[in-house]
């Protein structure tokens, strides 16, 4: 029978992993469960445990969240988050199409939903200083996400490109490439505002 100061052992070692409070719940039952299985064939419990932590090694090994961050979380906290990434990414693309089409078949509603997106997101981060308590410091940061550092390194491909094909003054707002990046970028960072306020990690910060 395990005591509660070994499983206090066990969610003080979770925890030095950085994992996120679900993603911790969970993987904690794992290590109790398997834990408790080995206690019973007369294993001790800190035996039990190294062996726990050594079939646990691969998904529990610290690895960096993403090409462009520093920040260094779990292997299998990575998989997920990249999981969700992916979908951000393909949420804020077919918005961005969408957005597009609009931009050429009518301006005027086009600013109308870029005008509905805008107050979406600061409806979102109202709600996030206000009930959620998010510092300013916070969401200056939220610039330097991983997903928007991709999109800025894209923009700084598209730009020269679209302004090397025409010679416009007005490439800034006639390029549907450079409304399709601004566009994307606002979505994802109206999903990591959502995000935050469900507590889902997204490496918010």
């Amino acid at each position: 029978m395990m005591t509660p100061l070994e499983e206090k052992e066990i969610i003080s070692y979770l925890i030095s992993k950085q994992l996120s409070p679900a993603l911790l719940s969970e993987i904690k039952d794992h290590f109790i469960s398997q834990i408790s299985e080995k206690m019973k064939n007369n294993i001790g419990f800190q035996e039990a445990f190294l062996e726990a932590k050594l079939s646990w090694a691969k998904e529990l090994e610290m690895v960096k969240a993403d090409l462009f961050s520093f920040k260094r979380i779990t292997r299998i906290e990575k998989e997920i988050i990249q999981r969700r990434f992916r979908k951000m990414m393909m949420v804020a693309l077919a918005c961005s199409l969408v957005m597009i089409c609009v931009f050429y078949f009518n301006e005027n509603i086009y600013l109308c939903l870029q005008g509905g997106l805008l107050i979406l997101h600061f409806g979102f981060a109202f709600y996030n200083f206000i009930i959620k308590k998010m510092k300013f410091s916070e969401y200056q940061r939220m610039s330097f996400h991983p997903l928007l550092l991709k999109n800025i390194v894209l923009m700084l491909l598209i730009i020269p490109l679209t302004n090397l094909i025409s010679g416009s003054e007005d490439i800034l707002w006639k390029s549907p490439l450079n409304h399709m990046a601004l566009t994307y970028a606002f979505i994802i960072q109206i999903q990591l505002l959502y995000f935050r306020i469900k507590k889902i990690n997204v490496l918010f910060v």
